[in-house]
């Protein structure tokens, strides 16, 4: 019996100094995986978004967008505007990031997200810069060529290619409300 309890100690013991270890390096890590997180969406902003300078949030969440932020000039002066929102493919969640300049035009867009899960070698193929480099200069709404439209789907992987022509034309929109109501 005795013998029991002393393990039953030990197994509480071992408990407590994994949890603690566990919390501590929770502690140490958070702060820099927020940090990467921000730089990831700045890089992404950037992209699709070159002539801007900074970037100021204006909503996150709303919309149907994971988070929409308007591009200054060094002037501070609007030069676009960029949406993120992940929509549904044929492997699991794409984020797609839309920057569109003040005349409604396409600046660029950029594809991927942390859980991008599509096919390696065939949905994956979204995120080659040739397929979002399509979007540029064209104003929404976009389709792809097997619909009408101007962009060529990635062989063998329409789900994803029509889930990215969707997000775009979805930011498109939220975009050219926000800007007509400013």
């Amino acid at each position: 019996m005795r013998e029991i309890i002393r393990l039953g100690w030990k197994l509480l013991l071992l408990a407590a100094v994994a949890g603690l270890a566990l919390g501590v390096r929770n502690a140490v890590t958070e702060g820099p995986i927020e940090q990467q997180r921000i730089e990831e969406a700045n890089r992404a902003r950037q992209a699709v978004l070159g002539a801007a300078d900074s970037f100021e949030i204006l909503s996150e969440g709303e919309h149907d967008m994971d988070e929409i932020a308007c591009g200054l000039d060094a002037a501070g002066e609007p030069v676009g505007y960029t949406a993120r929102c992940t929509v549904q493919g044929y492997g699991g969640p794409i984020e797609v990031t839309i920057g569109l300049l003040l005349d409604g035009t396409i600046a660029g867009v950029n594809i991927g997200g942390t859980d991008f899960a599509e096919t390696a070698g065939l949905g994956a193929r979204v995120k080659e810069e040739w397929f979002g480099a399509q979007f540029t200069g064209m104003s929404a709404p976009v389709a792809l060529v097997k619909d009408g439209g101007e962009v060529d789907a990635v062989s063998s992987a329409t789900i994803s290619s029509a889930a990215v022509t969707s997000a775009v034309n979805a930011a498109c929109e939220v975009l050219s409300d926000l800007m007509e109501g400013n």
